[in-house]
Parts: structure tokens; C-alpha cells; sequence
């Protein structure tokens, strides 16, 4: 037999495999340590451009970021030391004239933002109570301030203006008086319209400015909202002291007969310890009507408090919602700052009722009488005060109902 024989084939030769090896990737430039960020924009400050701002204080920030800082301040009308300070909460060292000269240099926008700067500045300076020194406002239309020792102020001595030559009262701000005080100066110039409402009104004036204040609440703390003032100056509204944002509580306790008087709410003060132990007056009666409500397509019923004044102040009211003719009745309590107090319908006020409405105001020294009643209003769609529509929302009017007869 014949025999074959075969060859098996060489084994196949295997290369090494090539490994493809990524280059190690670059880890991104880690963030210096918070000492040498912005606390601004929380970069590094070496490559900030502009380079680093050099603030009084030590802590780093970027030139840039400061500028920009100021920009907001200064458009904000914050441009006092308080408010133009390096901007870590825990620091708050206040910029230098120097400084912030130095930082809005060198263009023609920092130039025009450093003049707004100096401008608001100016416009609200005012010397410290150590200088011994206040401003006074001229009279003359168009004038401008004199900076006059506090002395001649207070003693309310006639000065002379250095730009028009007029006299005017150091203490008041107005045209020399001699022979009249400052409060009968001004109420022989007072229009006797202005007069009156201020008397309806207890208006007082600030004993700083001399501007009108309104008490808008019960408390006898006030602050003067003016521009002068801009909210830095407290008096009290019962004897015109100027006080302290300390002496909130102070003025009004401490003192024999203080006790039990309501602090800053009642009728007594460290000037004034005689109580006043005056009832409210009694108001006059509300007014019902239905107007359109919050939620689109509802009503509410509301009660429109009159004009009423007392002093001591009237705290809230007790409203009393009625139903005539069946005794039913509804209390609750309604502050006094809102002129109007509006009911949903629910379970005090239902609709397709008729109501009828009184006030019963109190203040500290207790309950003052009664109002008259309001009249009688159906709380009902159809009876909609034009007063009361908004503007972005309104009820339909039932649509007419189809007729299913012709008259002959």
C-alpha cells in the first residue's frame, strides 16, 4: 500500500502587540489658596488682568473686579465708607481716597464713574458729630449749603449767605424772622390748607431737617425717610428728641410711671411721663362693596375703612360683619395701615348674602365706640364696583338665556 505522509505547516510567528499608550493627560492649574483669590470672581490674582487692586487691608482682589464693585455701589447710590469697603464680610476696611483716585485712572470711563463718585459724595456729605460742625440749607432758589458751627445752628442765629448775600435763620433754613420764632415764622408762611392737614394729619417734623414725617404705625421711634436724613436720623415722635438707634427701647422705660405703658407704643417718653389716657375716637362707618377677587372669575367683598385719626393711635380694628334682619354676625380683628379689608367667599362671608358692616377701634388705653353701620350690599356678581375691576382679571357676565317662546 503506499503510504503518504504530510508536512504540517511552520507555526504562525506572533508579533507583540502594540500597546497604544495615551500621553497623561494635563490636570487643569489647580486654583491658588483662598489667600491669593479674588473674593470677587474667585480666580488667582496674578492672572487676573489688570493685576492685583492693592487694598489697605492686605487681602488680594483684582484691579477689574474692584472697579466693577465700585460701579455697582456708586449706580446704587451707596457711596458712603460703609458701603465702598473691601468686600470680605469678615474685613470691611473702607477704601481710601487714594486708593479708589488711583484705581479709576488711567481711562475715560473710570475717569467719568471716579467724578459720579466724588458727586454723590458731596451731595451726601455730612460732618460728624465730633466736628462740631452742620450744614445749612440757603433759601434762595439755586443756592447751595453753608457749613456753619453747630452752635449758631441750635441758638438759631441769622446768617449771611456768601454766594446771593441773603439772611436767613441758621435754624430753620428760611428767610430771617426777627422777632418770631421758627414755628411761628413758619405758620404765618404756611398755607392755611397745608396747615390744616397737617393738624388732621399729626404731622411732626424732623427736629434735623425740618422735613414733614408721617407716623405710620404706633410706634413713637421715628426715622426720618428725607434725603438729608437718608434714614439716619431718629426722633421721638412725642416730645421731637433726636435719639440714638440705641435708645429704641430706652427713651421710653426706665423712668417712674414708665411701667406698664407699651414702651415705644404708648403715650409716655423720658420728656413726656404724663400718659395720655385718651380713648379713640369714634370713626366713621365703612363702606360695602363687591369687587373683582384675586383668583380669575371671583368676587370679593370689601370693607373700605373712612378717614380717622386719634392719638394715641388706633392699633387695629374690630370688624363686625352682620347679616340683617337675621342676627347673625361675624368678629375679627383688621389692621389699620390698609384701607380696605377685602373677605373671599367662604364661611364668613357667602355669597348671594346681604352684609351690612362696623368698626370698633382700639388703641393701648383700650376700646374706643362703635362706627355707624355701613350700608346694606348684596354680595352678588351683578353688584361689581366699577372701582373695583382689575385691570388683569374680570368676571364674566352670565350670557342671556336662550328664549324658547316668541310673544305674539
Amino acid at each position: 500500500a503506499e503510504s503518504s505522509s504530510s508536512t504540517a505547516a511552520p507555526p504562525a510567528v506572533v508579533t507583540p502587540a502594540q500597546v497604544f499608550v495615551a500621553p497623561a493627560a494635563v490636570p487643569p492649574p489647580r486654583p491658588g489658596p483662598p489667600e491669593q483669590r479674588c473674593p470677587i470672581c474667585l480666580d488667582d490674582v496674578g492672572e487676573a488682568p489688570g493685576g492685583e487692586a492693592g487694598l489697605l487691608c492686605g487681602h488680594r482682589a483684582c484691579s477689574h473686579c474692584v472697579v466693577e464693585y465700585v460701579r455697582s455701589q456708586v449706580g446704587s447710590g451707596r457711596v458712603g465708607a460703609e458701603d465702598l469697603c473691601c468686600p470680605l464680610p469678615e474685613c470691611r476696611l473702607a477704601f481710601s481716597t487714594v486708593l479708589l483716585a488711583s484705581l479709576l485712572s488711567g481711562s475715560e470711563d473710570h475717569e467719568q464713574l471716579h467724578a459720579r463718585l466724588l458727586d454723590f459724595q458731596a451731595q451726601r456729605f455730612m460732618p460728624e458729630a465730633a466736628d462740631g460742625e452742620r450744614f445749612v440749607t440757603c433759601p434762595t432758589p439755586g443756592c447751595g449749603k453753608l457749613l456753619l458751627p453747630v452752635e449758631v445752628a441750635e441758638a438759631k442765629e441769622v446768617v449771611t449767605c456768601p454766594l446771593c448775600s441773603g439772611a436767613f435763620c441758621a435754624g430753620c433754613c428760611e428767610p430771617a424772622h426777627t422777632g418770631l420764632s421758627c414755628e411761628a415764622a413758619e405758620l404765618q408762611r404756611m398755607d392755611p390748607q397745608l396747615r390744616r392737614m397737617m393738624e388732621r394729619e399729626s404731622w411732626v417734623r424732623c427736629p434735623s431737617c425740618r422735613n414733614l414725617c408721617d407716623r405710620e404705625s404706633g410706634c413713637n421711634f421715628m426715622t426720618c425717610p428725607s434725603e438729608e436724613c437718608q434714614s439716619k436720623t431718629h426722633f421721638c415722635y412725642l416730645c421731637g428728641e433726636l435719639l440714638a438707634a440705641s435708645e429704641h427701647a430706652a427713651h421710653y422705660e426706665g423712668f417712674e410711671g414708665s411701667v406698664g405703658r407699651m414702651g415705644p407704643f404708648g403715650s409716655v417718653c423720658a420728656n413726656k411721663r404724663i400718659a395720655d389716657e385718651s380713648l379713640p375716637e369714634k370713626p366713621p362707618p365703612p363702606r360695602l362693596s363687591v369687587v373683582v377677587g384675586e383668583e380669575e372669575g371671583s368676587i370679593a367683598l370689601r370693607v373700605t375703612f373712612g378717614e380717622h385719626r386719634s392719638e394715641p393711635p388706633t392699633i387695629y380694628y374690630r370688624l363686625l360683619l352682620t347679616v340683617p334682619g337675621t342676627g347673625e354676625e361675624k368678629s375679627l380683628r383688621a389692621g389699620v395701615h390698609e384701607p380696605h379689608f377685602d373677605f373671599k367667599p367662604g364661611r364668613v362671608a357667602q355669597k348671594y348674602r346681604r352684609y351690612q358692616a362696623a368698626v370698633t377701634p382700639v388703641n393701648i388705653n383700650g376700646t374706643g365706640p362703635t362706627s355707624d353701620t355701613s350700608e346694606v350690599v348684596h354680595f352678588h356678581p351683578r353688584e361689581l364696583s366699577s372701582g373695583g375691576v382689575r385691570s388683569d382679571s374680570a368676571v364674566a357676565a352670565p350670557a342671556p338665556k336662550p328664549k324658547r317662546w316668541n310673544a305674539r
